[in-house]
C-alpha cells in the first residue's frame, strides 16, 4: 500500500515538473517571438504592419473591391490574418501565423494561387502577345515597367517599386498573378485572372 502511495507521489511530482517545464517553454518562445524583427516585405525588406492597422475607409474600399470580382480565386480575406508595405501599399494576404507573428517570403506567390511564375518583362514580344490573346483584357496590371530577369525574387529595385506592382505570368498555363491598385487608395491586392480557355 505504501509503494502505491509513493508511486502516486513520484507520478504527481513528475506531471508537475512536465507542466512546469511546458509554461516555461512557452514563456521561452513568447519572449523570443518578441525578440524577433518583425516579418519584412520582399520587394524593399522593410518591416511590414499588420493591416488591421488600416484606416476603416481603407479596409472598407478593399473588402469592397474583392467582392466586386465574385470569383473564387479572388475572394475577400481576412485583414486580421493580412500585412502590408508602407511602402507600396501591398497587401500580404495569410501572413500571420498561428504565433502572431508576421511572416512573408518569395513563396508568397505559390501560396497564393499554385503555379511557375515569371516576371511579365522576361517574356519575349511574341510570348506577351500570346498571353494578351488568351485573357479579355489585361487592364489594371502592370505591362508597362516590368523586369527583364524572369525570377520574381531576383526583381531590380527600379521594378520592385512601381505603382502598380509587378505582373507575373505562369507559361504553362498563362495565368496572370499580378497586384492591382484598390481604387480611391494608395493599396494593392494580388489578383488571380485565368485565360479564357479556364473560363468557357
Amino acid at each position: 500500500m505504501a509503494e502505491t502511495g509513493s508511486g502516486w507521489v513520484i507520478l504527481f511530482s513528475l506531471s508537475i515538473l512536465l507542466a512546469f517545464a511546458v509554461l516555461c517553454l512557452f514563456f521561452w518562445l513568447g519572449w523570443w517571438m518578441s525578440q524577433r524583427e518583425q516579418g519584412v516585405s520582399p520587394y524593399t525588406g522593410i518591416p511590414l504592419r499588420r493591416a488591421s492597422e488600416l484606416s476603416y475607409y481603407s479596409a472598407e474600399r478593399v473588402l469592397h473591391y474583392l467582392n466586386d470580382f465574385k470569383k473564387y480565386d479572388n475572394r475577400i480575406f481576412k485583414l486580421s490574418k493580412a500585412a502590408f508595405c508602407r511602402e507600396t501599399g501591398r497587401i500580404f494576404q495569410d501572413s500571420i501565423n498561428w504565433l502572431d507573428y508576421i511572416y512573408v517570403d518569395w513563396t508568397f506567390l505559390r501560396k497564393r494561387y499554385k503555379g511557375d511564375y515569371v516576371s511579365w518583362g522576361s517574356l519575349t514580344e511574341s510570348q506577351q502577345d500570346a498571353v494578351r490573346r488568351s485573357h479579355e483584357s489585361l487592364e489594371g496590371f502592370q505591362t508597362e515597367r516590368s523586369s527583364p530577369t524572369p525570377s520574381p525574387r531576383n526583381i531590380e529595385p527600379e521594378f520592385a517599386y512601381t505603382k502598380p506592382g509587378p505582373l507575373y505570368v505562369d507559361v504553362q498555363t498563362d495565368t496572370l498573378l499580378g497586384w492591382k491598385i484598390v481604387p480611391g487608395t494608395d493599396l494593392e491586392v494580388l489578383i488571380v485572372q485565368k485565360p479564357k480557355s479556364f473560363l468557357t
